[in-house]
């Protein structure tokens, strides 16, 4: 997705001079410290490109400042979600880093995401929209679903259509949200702020599966972790799943063995492939992606930033990190 720092370059200066002074904002001494931490492992800013790109894509003047305020609210509210996710699945690592509660704990790590969530609406305030408020708050109760549902389902096999609701509300959620707030700002009508959900919810599904596969197959540093990780710490992921579903009960119960006896990446990689368990994956995720360029036609929208929009959703299959 590197294309979309060159094709919007101003609104990203913006977006980091907004997101450096939320993160430094705050009080001094250990906030400020792990304010510093949090804020060096930025992530790809894709979220808040969405925004950008979908107010852009509606029409809003590129000098305003309430498609960067907004940027910046998803992307501090993406990273607050990360922190209590950190908490839940009591993470180690993070990006190759360590994570804010394995360094200060996890009551730092809450507190810090609750800044962070309060400066999120604080921001979407400021655009003097109430309607951007209520996407933030709606996101926050399916996301809150999402995570209810996986806690449900710890120490169970998940199904496919598990794994896609915990997607749907703990991923694609969050993608739909930026769409809408980045249509809200541009001024479009509910019907095209519907028609940007979709799209942002359709393209976070086929993020998360695409996501999903190169945990088996990335061939890049800049993906930001070690292949295997997922499954070396018990992901219950698409590839796999599909291919527990399609195996013979003889490689089933063998493939199961394995997962219970200290996952051996190679092993398990080998059935994976045997049974096609990333083809399936990306073709799914190719059934999502035509749906999110399906919803981007309904909006309606036809400029630079709908293109950049549609390259988006086209990338997304052929990513490598």
């Amino acid at each position: 997705m590197d294309f979309l720092y060159d094709a919007i370059p101003e609104d990203f200066k913006r977006l980091e001079t907004t997101l450096d002074h939320a993160y430094h904002g705050g009080g001094g001494g250990l906030m400020r410290e792990v304010a510093e931490f949090v804020a060096e492992s930025r992530g790809k800013r894709l979220r808040p490109a969405i925004v950008c790109l979908a107010a852009r894509a509606t029409g809003i003047d590129p000098a305003s400042s309430h498609h960067i305020a907004l940027g910046a609210a998803i992307e501090l509210f993406h990273v607050a979600t990360l922190l209590h996710d950190d908490v839940i699945d009591k993470a180690p690592t993070r990006r190759g880093r360590d994570t804010v509660n394995a360094r200060w704990g996890d009551d730092v790590a809450i507190l810090y995401a609750d800044y962070l969530y309060a400066t999120s609406f604080d921001l979407a305030l400021s655009t003097l929209n109430p309607a951007t408020l209520r996407v933030l708050t709606r996101a926050t109760q399916q996301m809150t679903e999402g995570e209810f549902l996986q806690v449900e389902r710890r120490g169970q096999w998940l199904t496919e259509q598990d794994y896609l609701d915990i997607v749907t509300k703990k991923t694609a959620v969050l993608f739909s949200a930026a769409a809408s707030l980045g249509a809200l700002v541009g001024g479009a009508t509910p019907t095209r702020v519907a028609a940007f959900a979709r799209y942002g919810l359709e393209f976070g599904i086929a993020f998360q599966i695409t996501d999903d596969t190169l945990d088996y197959e990335a061939q890049t540093d800049r993906w930001g972790k070690r292949v295997g990780s997922d499954l070396a710490e018990g992901k219950q992921t698409l590839p796999l799943l599909r291919t527990l579903a399609a195996a013979s009960e003889e490689d089933r119960k063998a493939l199961l063995k394995v997962l219970d006896n200290g996952r051996d990446f190679a092993t398990v990689h080998g059935y994976v492939q045997r049974y096609a368990g990333i083809a399936y994956s990306l073709d799914r995720a190719g059934d999502y992606c035509r749906g999110a360029l399906s919803a981007l036609e309904d909006t309606g929208a036809s400029n630079e930033a709908a293109d950049l929009l549609r390259q988006v959703a086209g990338q997304v299959l052929v990513r490598t990190h």
